[in-house]
């Protein structure tokens, strides 16, 4: 009688672990023999710095650079606001303000804007996004 129950706990097993190895299959998108696109103009770029900002970092500086006096540019035509986007002449941009800074001293050297309710954190000096920050 053991033995029995035995056999068929381990059948019951063997069949939930080929039931879920099933399903996790299926969920497994097909290989496609598509070409890869090529690089496109908001595809980021291998050398953007990634600044490994924490969630409450993120959090912080949302908050602190999005209030009611800030300007919210429009995103132009044909800007996506993700890292290593140029950021074109149409979007202002602003020094971070000191508190900021202070709160996140790898900052002091970006500046930035707030494109349809997203913060984006752009090095001057290249026009690079680096890092977008949204609610």
């Amino acid at each position: 009688m053991i033995t029995a129950k035995r056999r068929l706990h381990a059948l019951v097993a063997g069949l939930v672990l080929i039931a879920g190895v099933g399903l996790a299959a299926a969920q497994t998108p097909p290989a496609t023999d598509a070409p890869a696109q090529g690089p496109q103009a908001t595809d980021a770029p291998k050398d953007v710095p990634n600044l490994q900002l924490s969630a409450a970092q993120k959090q912080t500086i949302y908050q602190g650079l999005t209030g009611p006096q800030a300007k919210n540019n429009p995103e132009p035509v044909g800007f996506r606001a993700a890292a290593g986007a140029r950021v074109p002449e149409a979007i202002k941009l602003e020094p971070l303000p000191k508190v900021v800074v202070d709160l996140v001293p790898k900052l002091s050297s970006y500046q930035y804007a707030v494109v349809s309710r997203q913060v984006i954190i752009v090095d001057p000096g290249s026009k690079t996004v680096v890092e977008v920050i949204s609610q």
